[in-house]
């Protein structure tokens, strides 16, 4: 007897017995790759979140990278990325283009290099470095050694809420000692490579483990995570995941993963990772 036909005879044979047939292996509706992208301050926060999100939905794909909070809006808006994440304020012209969701807020620290003795700095203090009504470490208590501020871009989130706490309302009028540099890594390596070096950068794990700069305290307060969680350190701007205000352009995963960040559970993974 031909194979063939002992196969369409046991299956005859299977089916006449009432004996099911193997189901087919379902599969997970969100399953596919999925896009996020924006600023750094929000960057520690946004991996926890679509880390976890990955654990409870193995089928889904996270590529999340870093451009920049302005980036973000227009990314998201194009429907270039699924998510976009901001560590700022939604401007007016933006909040028609993108809706918002909170997931807590990140601190912008003041940095030295590591071979600087000062630890603390008073709010006047810093305004008056870069005012340059203060030139050098010895007179706020340092080495006698000249100070050599930076400054990052003028739309960075670490920037506009450095300027918000020590200038206020106040458009500062920088020294000419004071260097701007782009993105954060040009920041490490200014302050890093010269010892008289200032600067700013988000606080988190990406600058505690710069072992050659050094984060310090504001009046007194120290950019740590517990002083960032009770808003006693001051220099903090909000985070928020950022997404089409059409909700026909809203992914069903993407939707998902945005009800698991607005949770308990979510908000509390976004605020240990900040």
């Amino acid at each position: 007897m031909k194979p063939g036909l002992i196969a369409l005879i046991l299956a005859s044979l299977i089916a006449a017995c009432g004996v099911p047939a193997p189901a087919a292996p379902s599969v997970d509706p969100l399953h596919g790759q999925y896009s996020a992208t924006g600023g750094g301050g929000a960057l520690p926060a946004v991996q926890a979140l679509t880390a976890r999100f990955k654990e409870l939905h193995p089928g889904v794909a996270w590529i999340v990278t870093e451009t920049g909070s302005d980036a973000a809006i227009s990314l998201t808006t194009s429907g270039n990325v699924d998510v976009g994440f901001i560590s700022r304020d939604l401007k007016e012209t933006e909040k028609t283009k993108v809706n918002a969701l909170s997931i807590g807020f990140s601190g912008t620290a003041v940095v030295v290099n590591v071979s600087n003795p000062v630890t603390n700095l008073t709010r006047d203090q810093v305004r008056r470095i870069y005012l340059g009504e203060i030139t050098n470490w010895s007179e706020v208590g340092g080495n006698n050694e000249a100070i050599r501020p930076f400054m990052r871009e003028p739309n960075a989130a670490t920037r506009t809420s450095f300027e918000s706490y020590i200038f206020g309302s106040t458009k500062p009028t920088y020294a000419k000692a004071v260097t701007e540099i782009f993105e954060v890594e040009a920041t490490f390596s200014a302050v890093t490579s010269f010892r008289g070096s200032i600067g700013i950068a988000t606080t988190g794990a990406r600058t505690g483990q710069e072992t050659k700069l050094r984060m310090i305290s504001i009046d007194g307060i120290a950019p740590t995570p517990e002083n960032l969680a009770d808003r006693s350190y001051k220099i903090e701007r909000p985070l928020y995941l950022v997404y089409p205000a059409d909700p026909s352009q809203v992914k069903p995963a993407v939707q998902m993963f945005l009800d698991f960040a607005k949770t308990p559970q979510g908000q509390q993974i976004a605020a240990a990772a900040s």
